[in-house]
């Protein structure tokens, strides 16, 4: 029969071991719920990128139909300086501006998406990208352009469903393909007259010549500080 004394020995022997199983067992629990969490955000920045995708090859072939629906019910876009068209009704309606839908015959348009920096908020419902787009366009035996410009993008996730909150597209330069980069440059498209949008543009800004460097919706990595939009300064003359 085992005394009083080895029973209280036995209670101070076990009770480390129950105690490193609990701990052991919420370490675990803690690190399952971190590496679904990180699994849930590699998922939503692989559905994000894929979106940004997506949207270039519509806009390829002027599937305006398929372009609207990738945006939210209240979302909004603006096109270099057109201003803001708000809700998926007034954003079908703007892409109208740039060519009727559906490619036609003879007709190219190229928007490469490339350089995607993706952020996404820690509730996993919103997000924020910062990429690049490159663009040829022009039709056969008639004028024939190539554009660069820098997407700031807000989305949001309804349903478990990745969608464009405000597609925002600074243009960068424009020229004709003919002349050249720095011969048949020509300015960032302004407000139409025909479809006027439901707010001005955000932002004035020039494009090439003129340099312009849109905020960043993000820190600078290693400093943390935050980088806001400049324009170019005035080129100094050589003594």
């Amino acid at each position: 029969m085992l005394c009083a004394s080895s029973i209280a020995l036995a209670q101070r022997v076990e009770t480390p071991v129950a105690s490193s199983e609990e701990e052991a067992m919420a370490a675990l629990s803690s690190r399952i719920e971190t590496l679904e969490q990180r699994l849930r955000a590699l998922k939503d920045r692989e559905a994000i990128e894929n979106l940004i995708s997506v949207y270039g090859y519509y806009l390829d072939k002027a599937l305006w139909d398929q372009v609207a629906d990738l945006f939210a019910e209240d979302g909004e876009i603006e096109i270099s300086r057109r201003g803001v068209y708000k809700g998926k009704a007034r954003i079908r309606a703007c892409l109208d501006l740039f060519t009727a839908q559906g490619l036609t015959t003879g007709n190219l348009r190229n928007h490469i998406q490339v350089q995607p920096v993706i952020h996404i908020a820690d509730d996993g419902l919103h997000a924020w990208s910062r990429h690049r787009a490159i663009s040829q366009l022009g039709s056969y035996d008639g004028a024939a352009f190539q554009s660069g410009g820098l997407y700031e993008n807000e989305y949001v996730k309804e349903d478990g469903v990745w969608k464009i909150k405000r597609d925002q597209v600074y243009t960068i330069f424009f020229t004709t393909y003919a002349d050249g980069l720095f011969e048949g440059l020509g300015p960032a498209a302004a407000v139409s007259p025909d479809l006027p949008p439901d707010a001005p543009p955000s932002v004035d800004y020039a494009a090439l010549p003129e340099v312009f460097i849109p905020a960043f919706h993000y820190r600078h990595p290693v400093t943390g500080r935050s980088i806001r939009s400049f324009a170019s300064v005035p080129a100094t003359t050589a003594p």
